[in-house]
């Protein structure tokens, strides 16, 4: 099940077991007769620290993948996009953004596509694998499915919001997307006898090389993700004491006990 207007997008098997968040993104002028589209993404996330990585098909052969390391509340720009209008035609457009690492409680994200001459609009869904455990050698899937988010108004502007259910994929399952990126390079077209797509050798290794260099950054941090979330709880509490009963200041306590005891 998926819960889209039209067919799933076209990467959604090799990332259904993945956390991620896909952009259906379309681009609303009709009289547009270049052949090109350039177009930007500015993304703003609140509340995760971890990697951001982000991929879509600028062209029948082509692939276009990138990583950012993110810190808590942080806004980055991924610009230099284009989409090849083949046939001329405006299509939609498949966006996907896969985290990995930590989501407080209260995560939020916002984004602009910003285009010339185009009015771009998209929908964004959420995607949440789910597993039923029978026993250690069979895993069977329960039927899950897209979910669109509906936007929240704020004073900055519209804000997106998904539920408790959503988490960072663990950082170490990024090797594995980029084994899965390996073997799409090797394809090859059965009838034709041609590759897929255009070489990303290049592309790749430039990939593994942010990896090992943003996973080393986020293991030397002193103090572990779950703590620093919690200090940083506590630094709140110690700013509004004064403004606060004892009732509220023990309603926070209990708050933030209840919310990290359940966590592994």
């Amino acid at each position: 099940m998926y819960n889209l207007k039209r067919e799933p997008p076209w990467f959604f098997h090799q990332i259904e077991n993945y956390y991620h968040i896909f952009l259906d993104i379309r681009f609303n002028n009709k009289n547009y007769h270049d052949e090109m589209i350039n177009f930007s993404i500015e993304l703003d996330v609140q509340g995760f620290e971890g990697l951001l990585f982000y991929m879509y098909k600028p062209d029948v052969r082509k692939l276009r993948f990138g990583l950012y390391n993110h810190s808590i509340d942080q806004i980055h720009d991924i610009s230099d996009l284009t989409y090849k209008l083949n046939g001329g035609s405006l299509k939609n457009l498949d966006f996907v953004i896969i985290p990995f690492g930590y989501f407080k409680d209260e995560h939020k994200f916002r984004l602009f596509i910003k285009t010339k001459k185009l009015e771009p609009s998209y929908d964004i869904h959420a995607w949440t694998p789910s597993y039923l455990f029978k026993n250690i050698k069979s895993v069977i899937k329960i039927a899950n499915q897209y979910s669109e988010l509906i936007p929240i108004d704020d004073i900055k502007g519209y804000y997106y919001q998904v539920d408790r259910a959503f988490k960072g994929n663990e950082t170490g399952r990024l090797f594995d997307l980029i084994n899965f990126l390996v073997e799409l390079d090797k394809s090859v077209d059965e009838i034709s006898n041609e590759s897929l797509f255009e070489p990303m050798d290049r592309d790749i290794k430039a990939l593994v090389t942010k990896s090992n260099e943003f996973l080393f950054e986020l293991s030397q941090k002193s103090v572990p993700l779950g703590l620093k979330n919690i200090l940083r709880e506590l630094e709140r509490l110690k700013f509004n004491v004064d403004s606060l009963s004892k009732e509220e200041i023990f309603n926070w306590l209990d708050n933030l006990i209840e919310f990290y005891s359940e966590k592994p």
